[in-house]
């Protein structure tokens, strides 16, 4: 993505930049052309080299006569075999064309009046040059400018994120030993009881302590999945699968869970297949995690909605519930790590990683999954999975 963004920066600023020292350099030519040549000519009559040539061999023309002019002036300091040798040089290098030129304008000047013409031809021709030139010095100027102001907005985002990162991963790191440190003190606690109290009900401990002990070995294996799934390098392992039968074995593998709380599942799935290539395993965390929250989450008889359905280009699952609806302070950042709600929830064993990690399944398969509380056709919220229905996906 980075390099994308350098190459389409680069490309329009080196477009624009192009254009613009291209008008400039045709309105400098013509300005020249048109006033400043025939100007020389009538108030200093100074019929200039440059205006029997075509504009387009401008710069290439004006070194090459400043190079000719230059050098003719330097030969004439010289006295003999070595003035000639230079002048011989010039005239080779200037070309035949700018050299008769340059003789039929001087051929009636005495010496000192060709050098005066050759030395003030030769500074005229480099101030035209430096000014054609110039349109080129500011663009690229302008355009390192450009580059390095937009090299320090990349450095300064990158040292936001890398910012965001670091007190992402401390509050990470905070919320997992917050949420570690009551059920060891809880483990300790019994632990020390077994020990220390000869009448001390060694089940009834024994059972507290298994079940905090599941409860932390729950929660460093969420812990374990998302750093794997935030991992450089992690890829889903996806295979053909039928979208619509593993929604309905999520459903089905739940079934006990929703009597023994006594809510009412209704499931809105086609009956005909719908092929997608997904990681079945990671998927299926998905729509379990969804439905576990559901049922952790809300209230003995909530009534629970899964409806799926494949549009044109989108693959739509929708799972709601009756139950009470999420705090918009919550909602906002509901995918985030460790964000569970109120303190009600999370002390019914919600560490807030699992729709974290869901998110994160959901866009390795390059769909989405937000949280809908206001335009859910059924229920109070529903988490919505859009996944694209690319013509592959569906073969």
């Amino acid at each position: 993505m980075k390099h994308s963004t350098w190459k389409w920066f680069l490309i329009r600023r080196f477009l624009l930049l192009l254009i613009l020292v291209s008008l400039s350099e045709n309105l400098l030519n013509l300005f020249y052309g048109r006033m400043f040549y025939p100007w020389l000519k009538e108030v200093f009559h100074i019929n200039f080299f440059m205006t029997e040539w075509e504009q387009e061999q401008t710069l290439g023309l004006l070194i090459r006569g400043v190079i000719y002019f230059s050098v003719t002036s330097l030969g004439s300091q010289f006295p003999g075999i070595a003035g000639l040798g230079l002048q011989g040089a010039a005239e080779r290098f200037a070309g035949q064309r700018m050299t008769d030129y340059i003789i039929d304008q001087t051929r009636y000047m005495s010496g000192r009046e060709m050098q005066i013409y050759l030395m003030g031809t030769a500074a005229l021709t480099i101030l035209i040059a430096i000014t054609l030139l110039l349109p080129y010095l500011i663009a690229a100027l302008y355009f390192s400018r450009m580059v390095e102001l937009h090299i320090r907005q990349i450095e300064a985002q990158e040292q936001q994120q890398r910012e965001e990162y670091d007190r992402r991963r401390n509050l990470l790191l905070s919320d997992v030993a917050h949420d570690l440190k009551t059920p060891m003190t809880t483990v300790a606690g019994y632990a020390r009881a077994l020990l220390e109290e000869e009448n001390a009900p060694a089940e009834e401990y024994l059972e507290a302590i298994y079940g905090k002990s599941m409860q932390m070995n729950g929660l460093i294996s969420l812990l374990f999945e998302y750093v794997k799934l935030d991992s450089e390098g992690y890829q889903l392992k996806k295979s053909r699968e039928n979208l619509w039968e593993l929604l309905r074995e999520c459903v089905a593998n739940l079934y006990l869970d929703f009597e023994e709380k006594e809510m009412e599942i209704s499931a809105d799935i086609p009956e005909e297949p719908l092929w997608f290539f997904a990681d079945k395993l990671q998927f299926q965390r998905v729509i379990t995690n969804l439905l576990n929250n559901a049922i952790r989450h809300n209230p003995r008889g909530t009534r629970i909605w899964v409806r799926a359905a494949a549009e044109e280009d989108t693959i739509l699952i929708k799972i709601s519930d009756s139950g009470a609806a999420i705090p918009k302070e919550t909602a906002e950042y509901i995918f985030d790590p460790f964000v569970s709600g109120d303190e009600s929830r999370r002390s019914k064993g919600g560490s807030g990683l699992g729709l974290c990690i869901a998110h994160k399944i959901i866009a390795m398969h390059q769909g989405s999954l937000i949280l809908d509380q206001e335009s859910s056709e059924t229920g109070t919220k529903s988490f919505v999975i859009r996944l694209p229905a690319a013509e592959e996906t569906l073969r």
